[in-house]
């Protein structure tokens, strides 16, 4: 995507427009450290089913450090080449609802044959944090795509940040938070745009609208259903 094209995007969907998504997950606690930090390795699993674009694999590591900052790693392969990826943490933790999990693609209500951002909110809750590589990581920059990770010419993604979240509940929650992966090119053409001839690129985002529900879409999710 040219720095013209992304910019576009950028400016239709606002950066302070904030994301909820979806997808399988399992999960681990690792042999920590020490006794002052908590670590939990998470397998991401693909959230869509028989959807273009969106067969991807991944894994992920949340680190709470003694210093009150998260330290959180995601390496995946399958995504967009040369894309941005919304990536964030998520957890009902306080929602008044069951613990947070990834939904299937059970979860596409409507039967369209993709889950959306919408349909997979009531599974994993709300940002708590969002994976940005500089700058805010609260929920408020849950689409600020110019701040987000790329995914290289072959569609692999590695990421890693030691932060003070925003929130500090995502500090207190992050042995039960999802992780969730977003973005994906359905027709192949090297942007997040609309394709009238194409039955998912066609669609725009269920949380914003005028946005192309490519660059919203979860593509992968996991975590700890506890």
């Amino acid at each position: 995507m040219t720095n013209r094209r992304r910019l576009t995007l950028l400016t239709a969907i606002g950066t302070g427009a904030a994301l909820a998504l979806a997808g399988p997950a399992l999960a681990a606690h690792d042999t920590n450290p020490s006794d002052k930090v908590a670590s939990y390795s998470y397998s991401l699993g693909q959230v869509q089913s028989g959807v273009p674009g969106t067969d991807a694999s991944g894994t992920t590591r949340v680190k709470a450090l003694p210093n009150g900052k998260l330290q959180v790693t995601v390496e995946a392969t399958g995504l967009a080449p040369g894309l941005p990826h919304a990536m964030h943490l998520h957890d009902t933790t306080g929602e008044d609802r069951a613990p947070s999990s990834c939904p299937g693609a059970g979860a596409d209500a409507n039967g369209d044959g993709v889950v959306t951002v919408a349909e997979g909110a009531p599974f994993y809750g709300g940002i708590i944090a969002s994976l940005t590589t500089s700058g805010d990581t609260s929920a408020a920059s849950g689409l600020a795509l110019d701040r987000f990770p790329v995914a290289d010419a072959d569609g692999n993604l590695s990421y890693s940040r030691t932060f003070t979240p925003a929130d500090p509940t995502a500090y207190a929650q992050a042995g039960s938070v999802q992780v969730v992966v977003h973005g994906a090119d359905f027709d192949g053409n090297g942007m997040y745009g609309f394709n009238a001839a194409d039955p998912f690129a066609s669609k725009e985002s269920s949380i914003a609208p005028g946005v192309p529900l490519e660059a919203t879409v979860p593509v992968l999710c996991g975590g700890i259903a506890n």
